[in-house]
């Protein structure tokens, strides 16, 4: 079956283009937060063009490990170098990114379905809820360069160009995409998919060979300056963990991101109700492009089986946005191939919509917060000494305030005389005083929560210190998966003088 080739309209298109841009324009107005900070301190200190391809993703240079990242760390220091630090500039940028994409995705459905169903598949593809941390994080563009390129890469793959034409274009663009983010290892496997889908001639083959290829060099690149392969650590790869992360990608691909799951588990009921109505309709109408969609998806979450998506509060999903494209094509393969846009598509566009604009405002009450945390902090500090944050806030429902186990990245550009150390994160859902206390247990001091500001653990691996300088466990009682109201946290200063305080569910308190 050849894959059509139809040119998509520029008023569909700008439809397109609103839609994205009106389901995450609230985060356009909110501010820089956790790994945000840590970037824009290194672009601060960037200087060259090949600055960025000898260093990691940290702007760490000497085989320091982590991620290889050229190519995103010269779209944001290109956006530095022409609006300074203004978080509002690479807000815009992430739109920019994130409307090429939906174009993108636009484009590629049409060479697979019929113009009607292509746009829709866009259209849900623009507001899918999903897209938050991508889009609405600054730091979330790691995944929108990736993408936009890789698809351009496909899209170069299944063009209706010369050979030659194809396979360089679908070269380059896989060794740029590779470069900004690992995701687009997985694209020889996507171009074989769709030429697969067309029924491949021999001589074809040569472009999922040639961008396979060029992987090869920007993996060999990724392992001289990262000294190995790289990745975070402490996310082992185990049967139990890829399970679990699979299950994860799922789930979180059939639920609204700002309804805490494990907490409100009657939601787990949405995933099977719709995987039952979509099963039905394809068997009553079988479609490839649904094998297609769902392959693609699967494809694309497999090198991610070490990392799951929590679905408390949203952290990770910026890894399901290549595989939600995925989606997008199955979509298209369910929906029917004549008439107009059914109704029960105008009310998932409008949801998509509303959960999307409702998630968007998250990010702008994590700015807040993460401001005000590190105004109180330089305040509560012992001069030259250690600050221990017995409980901070990890987010605020789906956007992130503080990651990691200090506040490092956030006092980066403040000359504090003091350091930092956490002990265990609070994932913030309504910004209410008292919600989180702490007093001495024995040893440790206990810490007690509502569920306005729960203790966030982890779901696939058991609870280990954030820092050196103080760990943490979980007393029985009061839990759910990934989440609880009771945490012992036990302090081992390295610096003196220090400081006991937690956050209480708006503010940084002393403690005890």
């Amino acid at each position: 079956m050849r894959l059509a080739h139809r040119r998509p309209g520029l008023l569909p298109g700008l439809a397109l283009v609103a839609l994205a841009w009106l389901a995450f324009l609230p985060a356009v107005w909110s501010s820089f937060v956790s790994d945000d900070l840590l970037l824009v301190h290194n672009l601060r200190h960037a200087h060259g063009l090949w600055w960025a391809f000898g260093r990691n993703d940290a702007g760490e240079a000497g085989a320091a490990g982590h991620f290889y990242r050229p190519f995103w760390t010269l779209w944001n220091l290109g956006l530095f170098r022409l609006f300074g630090a203004s978080a509002v500039a690479f807000h815009l940028g992430n739109l920019l990114l994130y409307a090429a994409i939906v174009l993108e995705v636009w484009v590629l459905a049409a060479r697979l379905a019929d113009p009607r169903r292509a746009w829709i598949a866009a259209a849900v593809f623009a507001v899918y809820p999903r897209h938050g941390e991508s889009v609405a994080w600054v730091s979330g563009n790691t995944d929108l360069t990736a993408v936009a390129v890789g698809l351009g890469a496909l899209l170069c793959a299944t063009a209706r160009w010369p050979l030659a034409g194809r396979v360089l274009g679908a070269a380059a663009l896989t060794a740029v995409a590779t470069l900004c983010k690992e995701i687009a290892f997985v694209l020889p496997a996507l171009a074989l998919l769709l030429l697969w889908r067309r029924g491949t001639r021999r001589n074809e083959l040569l472009i999922p060979a040639a961008m396979l290829a060029v992987e090869a060099g920007t993996f060999a690149a990724r392992w001289i300056e990262l000294g190995g392969y790289g990745g975070y650590s402490g996310y082992p790869w185990t049967p139990f963990r890829a399970v679990g992360a699979a299950g994860s990608y799922v789930i979180a691909a059939l639920t609204p991101p700002s309804v805490e799951t494990f907490r409100y588990p009657a939601v787990l009921v949405v995933p099977p109700l719709i995987v039952a109505v979509a099963a039905w309709r394809a068997w009553r109408r079988p479609e490839r492009l649904v094998l297609v969609g769902l392959i693609w998806f699967a494809i694309s979450i497999a090198p991610l089986l070490n990392l799951a998506v929590d679905l408390n509060n949203a952290n990770g999903e910026r890894l399901m946005l290549l595989a939600s494209v995925g989606l997008a094509l199955a979509l298209a393969g369910l929906l029917p191939p004549a008439g107009g846009v059914p109704w029960v598509v105008v009310g998932a566009i409008a949801l998509g919509a509303a959960l999307s604009v409702y998630g968007s405002f998250d990010w702008i009450h994590a700015g807040r917060i993460s401001r005000r945390v590190v105004r109180q902090a330089e305040q509560l500090a012992p001069p030259g000494g250690e600050l221990i944050l017995l409980g901070a806030p990890e987010n605020y429902r789906t956007a992130h305030v503080f990651t990691g186990g200090d506040l490092s990245e956030a006092l980066s550009d403040r000359n504090a005389g003091f350091t930092t150390a956490i002990c265990t994160h609070v994932v913030v859902r309504g910004q209410r005083p008292g919600a989180v206390r702490f007093a001495p247990n024995g040893s440790a001091y206990r810490g007690t929560a509502t569920w306005d500001a729960p203790f966030d653990f982890p779901a696939l691996r058991p609870a280990s210190a954030l820092t050196g300088d103080c760990s943490y466990s979980r007393p029985p009682g009061g839990r759910r998966i990934g989440l609880g109201l009771l945490v012992d946290a036990m302090p081992r200063p390295s610096r003196s003088p220090s400081a006991l305080v937690y956050y209480d569910g708006r503010d940084l308190r002393p403690c005890c």
